[in-house]
Order: structure tokens, then sequence, then C-alpha cells
């Protein structure tokens, strides 16, 4: 296990912040946002969890299950999100998919048979049953009317980002005049094998208008690739997410993964248990940004930019330091 409190006490002393903030978590100590059991309580447990583990400000995250299942966690979690106890450590809802790739290693972790092209109707019905908490919608920027999408509920207030996503340089461009400013966890949700020139990762490096979301949990991606994202983005142009399941504190083993059956290896990896791709992470916020300041090329206020203030600037937040 990572020394994971060091790093934060010193920017807790250093900078006066409580801790840093993580725009996709899919749960956390065994409680799953996408559970159709989910309740308020389990919401308030994780919560009072995370801020104990040095995440102070957090977007849980709904991804692809039966539409039945999404719409019961939208309404726990809009409630969390209007909770008096709650919503300081609530900064919206994060919601990745329907609206995604099912091209093999595109769609990742996410079931295919729930996924499809954007669908205003539905999203509002998602967006109802969330109490309009819904911040961030990750979705594919090539899918048949995305663009259109995208800028009706940008007006709307959803910030929108690509992610399990083929999209080309052309779809991205489109999709940025849209409206479109974040890429979810560039590198992954992506094919094992792509194009050389013509590839999601490229694009989204090549638009400034694009913020993109690493998971530095030392699983997910290696250190090259870390620093390649850095010296094309720099320190203010990407920021720092956990992508956490619900199996960061769990034991190794077999689990569920929503409607999807994964195992957790005793060194913290998380795969699918039938293909050989990620399936989210065992790492908190604070671990994951401690295994990227063990890299040794990034200071304190750089990690800071990454872990706290780049992460509330996506959400419109302006920033106290």
């Amino acid at each position: 296990m990572m020394n994971d409190r060091a790093l934060i006490q010193r920017i807790q002393n250093d900078f006066g912040i409580e801790g840093w903030v993580d725009i996709q978590v899919n749960g956390h100590a065994g409680i799953s946002f996408c559970s159709e059991n989910l309740t308020l309580d389990q919401v308030s447990d994780a919560v009072d969890k995370l801020d104990q583990a040095g995440t102070t400000l957090f977007l849980p995250t709904v991804v692809t299950t039966p539409p039945e299942t999404m719409l019961h966690c939208l309404r726990v979690l809009g409630e969390a999100c209007d909770h008096p106890d709650l919503r300081k450590h609530l900064g919206g809802i994060h919601l990745e998919g329907p609206y995604l790739s099912t091209e093999p290693g595109a769609k990742g972790a996410h079931p295919p048979e729930y996924m499809h092209p954007p669908d205003m109707d539905e999203f509002h019905r998602f967006q109802e049953a969330a109490r309009g908490h819904i911040k961030i919608l990750t979705l594919a920027p090539e899918l048949e009317g995305a663009p259109a999408f995208i800028d009706r509920v940008t007006t709307e207030g959803v910030v929108c980002s690509a992610g399990h996503t083929l999209a080309t340089y052309s779809d991205f461009r489109i999709a940025v005049d849209a409206g479109l400013r974040l890429g979810t966890h560039i590198g992954n949700g992506i094919p094992a094998e792509v194009r050389r020139h013509e590839n999601p990762i490229f694009a989204q490096l090549a638009i400034p208008e694009i913020i993109p979301s690493l998971i530095t949990d030392g699983f997910h991606l290696p250190e090259g690739f870390i620093r390649a994202i850095f010296a094309a983005k720099r320190d203010h142009g990407c920021l720092v997410i956990s992508d956490q399941t619900h199996l960061a504190g769990m034991p190794p083993g077999e689990y569920q993964l929503g409607v999807t059956p994964v195992v957790l290896e005793e060194d913290g990896f998380l795969h699918m248990r039938d293909e050989p791709y990620l399936a989210g992470s065992s790492r908190t916020m604070a671990e994951c940004m401690e295994h990227l300041n063990g890299l040794g090329f990034l200071d304190d206020n750089q990690l800071v930019d990454l872990g706290y203030r780049n992460p509330l600037k996506a959400l419109g937040r302006a920033p106290t330091i």
C-alpha cells in the first residue's frame, strides 16, 4: 500500500486545502454508485470514508447499466447532492455512458447491449432523476447526432467529455466547436492497437481546448505516457482522476462491476475476468497523487494544479488558492 497520507498532509499544511478533488469516482469500500440497491445511507458512508482518505470533493459516477438501474442510482445521488450534510463533498454527478463506442477495446467494461447514440429525451429523463445534478457527461463524439447533442446539453450547463471513443481528429474538432471540453481517462477506454497517426490520443493532445484526465494509479498508464501527456499539455492542461470503483479498499478476489465480472489482484490491478482490459481502479485519489508525486518530475504546486485547481476549473468553479 502506498503512503498516500504523506503528500496530502504536506499539501494541507503548505496550501491550506482540505484534500483532493476527484471528478470520477465509481464507488468506494464496497459501495457502488451503480448498484441497483444503492441507498442514501451508503452514499453518506462513502462520502465519510473518502473524506478520511483525502478526497474532499468528488463526483459520484454512474456508468452504463440497464436504464432502470441508472435511473435509480441517479435518483439516490441527486438526493445526496441536495442533502445538507453531504452536498459540500459532492460536486455533482458524472454520467459515463450509455452514449459510448461499442467497438472492442473502446467499450472497456461497459456492456454494449445498453449502449447507443445520444438520445436527448433519455438524457433529460436521467437529468430529471438526478435533480439537475449531472455536471459531466462522457460520450463518444463520433456517434450519430453527437455534435448537436453536445451543443444542446452544453447550453444546459453540462460539461461534455470524450471517452470510450474511436473519434478522429475531425470528429474531435467538430465536437469541440459544439462545446466539448474534457477528455475522460486518456490512454484508456481505447483498443490496445490503434492507427499510428489518426487516433483519439493524438487528437486530444493536438486540440488545446480539450483538458484530458489521467488515471495515475500505477496500472493504467506507464511513466513514459504520463510524461508525454504533461509535455504536450503542461500541468494547466490536464488533470488527475482516480476512476476508483467500489473495490477500492477491498481484498483481492472476483467481483461484479455492474453487470461485468472482474478480478482484483493482490497488487491492486483490477481487470475484466474474460478479457485483458482494465476495469477501473482500486486506488483512491490520494494514492494516485502519491504515485504521480513519486515519479519525481512535478513540484507540489503542479500537483495541486492537477489534483485540485484544474478539476475545480473543469466544474466551472474558481479555486481559492
